[in-house]
């Protein structure tokens, strides 16, 4: 597979109306792959590259566009800035919408590649920095561990009030299936498998 394709993204599962990864609802993609590897990592479904469907960011931008009552996108994974190039190509494409855009890296600031650095400066919000599991604290909002840093490239969200809180999204399929989104603790974690 390829990964610096400016045409094709490698996502691991998408989420149209989600509440609680940035502000509004939000269509949410999660990429697949990543190599930060980080130690306790909630999403390690996404690690993997050759797992996950193939899109043409063309045809994912279609989608978006014809998603009705959405602020913006949010990017997590995986790691979507190891996927920079097709995620900048959405993300210019999805500011001519005047959608926002939440962005989650795994990365810091300092790290970053040219094409990262504009994909973070185009972001209205950006969660950066690896997941540290012992700073692991689920009373924060929209980040996993103390270390990380949220960030507002754009400033259209600078003023925008965080309160720091456990979001979570429990979504039960037509088979049952039980899925979390968001950082649950472990007694919901478990609570969740049990059902």
């Amino acid at each position: 597979m390829t990964y610096n394709s400016e045409s094709t993204l490698h996502i691991g599962h998408i989420s149209e109306h989600s509440m609680i990864y940035g502000p509004g609802i939000r269509f949410v993609i999660w990429t697949q792959g990543c190599t930060l590897a980080c130690e306790g990592c909630w999403n390690k479904q996404y690690w993997a590259k050759n797992k996950g469907i193939e899109i043409q960011v063309e045809h994912l931008f279609e989608r978006i566009s014809n998603t009705k009552g959405i602020e913006g996108i949010t990017l997590l994974g995986g790691e979507p800035l190891q996927q920079s190039f097709a995620v900048l190509n959405l993300i210019k494409r999805v500011k001519k919408l005047n959608l926002s855009v939440f962005l989650y890296t795994g990365y810091n600031v300092e790290e970053f590649n040219k094409i990262q650095l504009e994909c973070y400066n185009l972001s209205d919000i950006v969660v950066s920095g690896r997941y540290i599991h012992s700073e692991r604290d689920t009373n924060l909002r929209w980040r996993g561990s103390k270390n990380q840093q949220i960030n507002f490239p754009t400033k259209k969200y600078v003023d925008y009030e965080i309160k720091d809180m456990n979001e979570l999204e429990l979504i039960i399929d037509q088979d049952g299936k039980v899925s979390i989104f968001g950082y649950p603790d472990e007694e919901i974690r478990k609570w969740a498998i049990e059902i």
